[in-house]
């Protein structure tokens, strides 16, 4: 600990090694906060998601989606079912053979538009650990390279490669490679663990979205099945 501090010490004596601490030391903070602020957000969304999805199950006909939304907390399971029901309450009430595959292919849109914006919000502001978690480990490379030819530099002035006039310059060198991963490995761990969890959470939209087309192509039977048996009846 004491050596660090001392390494850490004689790194404030270069105004390029600062320069490089301090822009590692903002990526790491920009890191931290995106990381927090997606958990706090993502783990909010998974409960409602959850809840929202508890109720679902226990839904018999695409009608009774209305009354669960409108009782439901905002999520994405939310967003997607307001979104069908507001595509479908567009739909014609006629209901036929011929115009069962375009009611539902309408529906399969909607559904696929309202999933793809539902990622795009999930996945806002990853780019940026993306970015911290290629770039910082460079910027500290580069402060290492500053430092060997410094070190360089010391022993062509002093006309000696003496180990106690090289290794200090080497140490501080190396100390931005350090503050470079320190900045990347959190970034790159979390850029994954938040991509793999959307991935996950996308199967689970694709899954609840089918589930509700098929509410809906079977109300559409259902529909049809009734106009047959009236038209049966009246013969």
């Amino acid at each position: 600990m004491k050596i660090t501090i001392e390494i850490l010490k004689m790194s404030l004596g270069d105004p390029v090694t600062i320069a490089i601490l301090l822009l590692l030391a903002f990526f790491s903070l920009i890191t931290w906060g995106i990381i927090i602020t997606k958990q706090i957000s993502l783990k909010h969304k998974q409960l409602a998601n959850s809840k929202f999805y508890k109720s679902f199950a226990r839904v018999k006909n695409f009608a009774e989606i209305d009354e669960l939304s409108v009782k439901a907390t905002e999520c994405p399971l939310k967003n997607i079912a307001d979104a069908v029901l507001k595509e479908s309450q567009n739909l014609s009430k006629f209901v036929s053979v011929s115009t069962l595959a375009p009611r539902s292919e309408m529906l399969e849109d909607t559904m696929q538009r309202e999933i793809e914006a539902c990622r795009l919000e999930e996945d806002q502001r990853l780019s940026g650990l993306a970015i911290i978690s290629n770039v910082s480990p460079f910027f500290g490379l580069f402060g290492t390279v500053w430092g060997i030819m410094q070190s360089f530099y010391e022993i062509g002035s002093h006309g000696s490669a003496d180990l106690s006039i090289v290794a200090p310059g080497i140490a501080v060198a190396l100390i931005t490679t350090v503050a470079g991963l320190l900045a990347a490995i959190p970034a790159s761990m979390a850029f994954n663990y938040f991509v793999s969890r959307n991935n996950r959470q996308e199967i689970l939209y694709y899954n609840f979205a089918s589930h509700v087309l098929s509410l809906f192509k079977r109300a559409d039977l259902q529909a049809i099945e009734k106009l047959l048996a009236d038209g049966e009846s009246r013969k």
